[in-house]
Order: C-alpha cells, then sequence, then structure tokens
C-alpha cells in the first residue's frame, strides 16, 4: 500500500512506471502541472482537469516518438 506524505508523493504516484523511465511532474501553481522528461518540459496540464491515464498517454507517447514509432 503507498504512503502519501505530501503532493509530490501524490504526483510521483500519478507517473507510476514512468517515473522510473526519467519523467516528473512538478506543482506549477494551484492551476497547472508541468510534465518533464530528464530536464525537458514536454507538457502543461490543467490539474483540475487531468486524469492519470492523461499523463501517462503523455508519456507513453513521447517514449514512442523517441523510438521512432
Amino acid at each position: 500500500m503507498a504512503i502519501y506524505d505530501g503532493l509530490q508523493s501524490i504526483l510521483n504516484a500519478a507517473l507510476g512506471k514512468y517515473q522510473s523511465e526519467g519523467f516528473r511532474l512538478v506543482e506549477d501553481s494551484d492551476h497547472f502541472l508541468l510534465l518533464y522528461y530528464q530536464d525537458s518540459l514536454l507538457d502543461v496540464f490543467n490539474q483540475d482537469r487531468v486524469t492519470v491515464p492523461t499523463i501517462h498517454e503523455a508519456c507513453r507517447g513521447y517514449l514512442e516518438r523517441l523510438s521512432g514509432n
């Protein structure tokens, strides 16, 4: 069972397996989440509307573009 000890632990849990692949989520303000791959900003999400599947799709899509698929 996951233990959530703050916002960052929740953001890390939302990334799931993608966190270990170099992705991270950062809260920019009370309204936006920033998705990074390593040090590159990939996407900006409205945190009131974003879903975990949307975040995963952005990560998956970026990895596919990197691999040329």
